[in-house]
This record gives structure tokens, C-alpha cells and sequence, in this order.
């Protein structure tokens, strides 16, 4: 029996953050708080030494925001402007906002599904908690998909933004 009209694939996993490119995590977030009243507020330094953009081994530096709205995740990114990535193509291109989806995903059968519909795999690596991650060309209006295999040690961090939202009073934006 074929899946139902609208369904996910088991393999691609429901959408679990919309990433955003800002110049200030911080800023954004207070801006996020008081016109929509997302909060609290993650917000982190991201190194990883070495992620493969468009076939080449470069370093991955960004400063991150993460809050939880309803059921999935905003996503803040200000990227070091210095090293190449697909942060910088998007914003050397002239583009602004939303940046990418987010999907945990079977990463293999996600690729190849795209791939095969004419994506291009653009950016992938592995955290330093072992969760591995891919970019690819986007469609249905996005800039760019992601997928990120769950197995990885995300769900920990996942879970702590959420229950954060749960008993978040509004006052102090960020944790």
C-alpha cells in the first residue's frame, strides 16, 4: 500500500528547524523574542576543523542561536565571513533570511533521493558530538536542504531547547 497523499517518507523524517543567516545571533534573537516571542535563546560558538564544501576540506566556524517555536526549532546563524562555506555562497549571492530546513534524516537514502531530482551534496561533515550532516542545493523555494542523522548525539541538545521553551517566563532571552 502506498503511503498517504502528503505523507513523509520514513526515510526523510519531519522538518525540525528553519536556519536563518543574520549578522547577530544575539540581536536577532532579541528580535525574535519581541516580535514573536520565541525564546529562550542557545546560543553557542560552532568549530569544526574540517567539513567538505563543494569537494574541498575547509574549516566550519559560525556563531549559533536556537530557540524552540511550536514543534520544531529557529535556527540563528552568523557565519565567519573568512572561510568559505555554504553560509557565505548564500550571502555573497546576494541572499538574506531563510537559509534552510532542517530534516532528521536517513542522511544515505536522503542524498541519493535528492541527487538523484538534480540536487547537489554542497557542504557535510560530522560534529564534535559524532552527528553527522549534509547540505544540498535546495527546491520548493529553499535556498538549501539539510539533513542531520539523529543518531548522532543532536537529540540531547534538541530536547534541552524545547523543554527550555516549556517553563520560559519571557524575561531573560537567553541561556
Amino acid at each position: 500500500m502506498s503511503a498517504p497523499t502528503g505523507a513523509v517518507p520514513t526515510w526523510l523524517g519531519p522538518i525540525r528547524q528553519t536556519a536563518f543567516l543574520v549578522p547577530s545571533v544575539e540581536d536577532a534573537a532579541r528580535a525574535w523574542v519581541e516580535h514573536h516571542g520565541v525564546g529562550p535563546w542557545f546560543h553557542y560558538d560552532v568549530v569544526i576543523p574540517e567539513v567538505t564544501y563543494r569537494g574541498n576540506s575547509v574549516p566550519m566556524r559560525a556563531r549559533f542561536g536556537l530557540a524552540q517555536c511550536g514543534g520544531q526549532q529557529i535556527e540563528l546563524i552568523a557565519p565567519d565571513l573568512d572561510v568559505p562555506s555554504i553560509y557565505t555562497e548564500f550571502l555573497d549571492a546576494g541572499g538574506r533570511g531563510v537559509h534552510h530546513v532542517c530534516y532528521w534524516a536517513d542522511l544515505d537514502r536522503a542524498e541519493a533521493h535528492f541527487v538523484a531530482n538534480g540536487a547537489e551534496v554542497v557542504q557535510a561533515g560530522t560534529t564534535g558530538t559524532g552527528a553527522r550532516f549534509s547540505y544540498v542545493t535546495g527546491s520548493c523555494g529553499f535556498p538549501y536542504l539539510e539533513f542531520v542523522d539523529p543518531a548522532g548525539g543532536m537529540k540531547a541538545f534538541f530536547d534541552l531547547v524545547a523543554a527550555a521553551a516549556l517553563d520560559w517566563d519571557g524575561t531573560d532571552p537567553f541561556r
